[in-house]
């Protein structure tokens, strides 16, 4: 049995969650969670009964929306974690930090880190921790981020309780107070995002926490993880939102490059689109029923676009949850088309994609060679326009 680091204690009802899964096939059963495999797949235990899903792709949680990142301080790891809680330094190999929900620390290897924020961030700040333009720059260094917004670049060479052990580029040594940061930023030359080999799962929390995870096993009404990123730990099931498996039987379209990639202007300006946030920077934003939910894979487009995927015949299905940005897409209108191999496939709801609930679009790709999401300019033009696609994916047998 793996260690037990972290358990997870949020408050969470007594009853075991019930979660619909996704896998290769086209059923997608809701029941409670009785096992869990990432190679494998899963077991559902329904109302009809025990319920197998082979090729696992992903767990919702139902009645849970996808909650936005953490907006307190919390770690960002090379991995795409977003972990909530208190850092306490470390050394030049390891860091010291305690989730939010814990009592012991974790010690995450420093190559892994790409940040940490020990306050709130700044609303502006992207998600991706390479746009931190606080931290990037021509000559990559690691860097603090003072409360007062000024930036100091140099070199971290270690941790006291109370600070950090600093030398400037101009090579003075300080030790600077945590209590006088925003943010603690490290050497993107330097950062590592050591991912497994084979599946591994994203996992998602109820208070924000994003965090990769290379094993998982159901004991009881938990779930008893290995994080990538080190640590070994225990969530209630009922604290888990989502959970998708990634480099299993789905490959994101985030993760792939188009064959080909077109913008056009509508008076001026064009928008590249963008992988894993929206056009604009932020994180993917739709609105299903009466929340908002933030998804972590997906991309980002605005009006004109146009993208292909070649396929080679490897896929049985794409899948994605389509709809206008809840921020940038309040009052907007778009003409959005997906066709396959050349041929449009009929989806009303998408030609006249207005504001509110997004989309669920589920298309057979089986034996196909190219798939082209099209977003087109609606009645107003490009205004307000900014089309997100939730969790777009690729699905192989």
């Amino acid at each position: 049995m793996l260690p037990l680091l972290l358990t997870a204690v949020l408050g969470a009802p007594p009853d075991q969650p019930e979660f619909t899964a996704s896998g290769t096939g086209a059923d997608t059963p809701t029941g409670k969670l009785a096992a869990i495999s990432f190679a494998l797949g899963a077991q559902v235990s329904t109302a009809d009964g025990p319920k197998t899903v082979k090729g696992l792709v992903s767990l919702r949680q139902v009645g849970r929306p996808l909650p936005p990142f953490p907006n307190g301080a919390h770690l960002v790891t090379a991995v795409g974690d977003r972990i909530p809680g208190t850092f306490s330094g470390g050394d030049a190999k390891q860091l010291r930090f305690r989730h939010a929900t814990s009592s012991d620390d974790w010690h995450v290897t420093a190559d892994m880190v790409a940040a940490v924020w020990l306050r709130p961030p700044p609303a502006d700040s992207p998600p991706d921790p390479a746009k931190y333009a606080w931290l990037t720059g021509p000559a990559p260094r690691d860097a603090l981020l003072y409360r007062n917004g000024d930036t100091a670049r140099g070199s971290i060479t270690g941790f006291t309780e109370q600070g950090v052990k600093f030398t400037t580029d101009a090579g003075a040594a300080r030790e600077v107070p945590f209590v006088d940061l925003t943010a603690i930023g490290f050497n993107p030359r330097l950062v590592r995002a050591r991912k497994p080999k084979g599946p591994f799962a994203h996992l998602v929390l109820t208070d924000g926490t994003r965090l990769a995870v290379s094993e998982a096993a159901v004991k009881d009404r938990t779930l008893v993880c290995k994080a990538v990123c080190g640590p070994a730990f225990e969530v209630k099931l009922a604290q888990i939102v989502a959970l998708h498996v990634l480099q299993g039987t789905a490959t994101y379209l985030s993760d792939l490059k188009p064959a080909k990639a077109d913008t056009v202007a509508f008076l001026g300006t064009a928008w590249d689109w963008a992988a894993d946030r929206s056009v604009r920077g932020q994180p993917l934003r739709l609105r299903l029923g009466d929340d908002e939910n933030t998804f972590d894979k997906g991309l980002g487009t605005h009006p004109k676009t146009v993208l292909t995927y070649d396929l080679a015949g490897k896929y049985i299905r794409f899948e994605s949850l389509v709809g206008l940005d809840t921020v940038t897409g309040r009052r907007g209108r778009a003409d959005v088309r997906i066709r396959v191999d050349g041929k449009e496939v009929p989806l009303p709801e998408l030609k006249v994609l207005t504001a509110g609930n997004a989309v669920p679009v589920k298309v057979d790709v089986r034996g196909a060679k190219e798939l082209t999401l099209v977003v087109d300019f609606g009645p107003t033009g490009d205004v307000q326009a900014d089309v997100n696609w939730g969790a777009a994916r690729l699905v192989a047998e």
